[in-house]
């Protein structure tokens, strides 16, 4: 139902036809107006509103929401009606597109979606920074207690990222191993980056023997076959920020943001920000 363009109500035309079915519905509603079956409340979404905005409508306990669909609207104005059964069809081919490219071990995005996400941003207007999260000492972690630990000290990383990005926002992928990258358009990002290290570095202790931990690390091997000591793992991110109007491509600043958590490691930094030149 509209008030002029501005939607107000939406009738579920099963609901109306079961309850004017019944006997004496004509007598009794045949003068009353259609507001008497109107959800009053229902879903209004804009057009250009991403599917994932959309959830709570799946998740919710009111079926009624699923059953009616939603009204979709261009800058408050009707529009159209979305129905439950393509909201439903939508996510899940959404899911089974993003599953082709998650990552097995967190299920996360991949390289695929990171690279079309940056994409995105490259081509809009607002500012946005790229960070690299990797692991300081992660090998000999795992080649001394194995991969299934070495399993969990990468999900444990991917949880932590997790909780610190705004899904409104940002954009979390696994690149592989214990890379990770994570696309900013919070503007409290630094912020942001230095909880996840300081979370993270606090909760990967509880991944070591206590006999590592008191030593302050791990004796193993090194590359070459020869003894080292190699400190408890820690994490590092290399944020390379990126203005409109860039003269770069999503190769570039992935690149860029490459060298950045290198120059974060040669440096024995836990974060090192650059900025590309224009």
């Amino acid at each position: 139902m509209l008030d002029g363009e501005r939607p107000v109500g939406l009738i579920n035309r099963r609901v109306f036809m079961e309850r004017f079915g019944q006997p004496f519905a004509r007598e009794i509603f045949g003068a009353k107006p259609c507001t008497e079956f109107m959800h009053a409340n229902p879903v209004v979404c804009e057009a250009d509103t991403p599917v994932s905005a959309l959830l709570d409508v799946l998740r919710g306990e009111d079926q009624r929401y699923l059953s009616d669909g939603f009204v979709i609207t261009r800058n408050g104005r009707y529009a159209g009606l979305g129905t439950g059964e393509a909201l439903v069809r939508r996510v899940s081919e959404l899911r089974i597109e993003a599953a082709r490219y998650a990552n097995p071990l967190t299920f996360l995005p991949g390289n695929i979606p990171i690279t079309v996400h940056l994409e995105r941003l490259v081509a809009g207007a607002l500012p946005f920074a790229v960070c690299y999260a990797d692991l300081n000492h992660f090998k000999p972690f795992n080649d001394q207690y194995g991969y299934f630990r070495g399993d969990a000290m990468i999900k444990l990383l991917a949880e932590v990222l997790k909780r610190h990005v705004d899904p409104r926002f940002d954009f979390l992928g696994h690149v592989g191993g214990d890379d990770f990258v994570l696309l900013f358009q919070s503007h409290d990002w630094r912020e942001r980056c230095h909880a996840i290290i300081a979370e993270f570095d606090r909760a990967a202790r509880g991944l070591f023997d206590a006999d590592d931990l008191a030593r302050g690390g791990i004796e193993a091997e090194d590359r070459l076959g020869n003894p080292c000591f190699f400190p408890i793992t820690t994490l590092v991110i290399g944020a390379v920020v990126v203005t409109p109007g860039m003269a770069h491509g999503p190769e570039a600043i992935a690149t860029a943001s490459a060298l950045a958590k290198r120059k974060a490691k040669s440096r024995q930094q836990a974060f090192f920000e650059m900025r590309l030149e224009a």
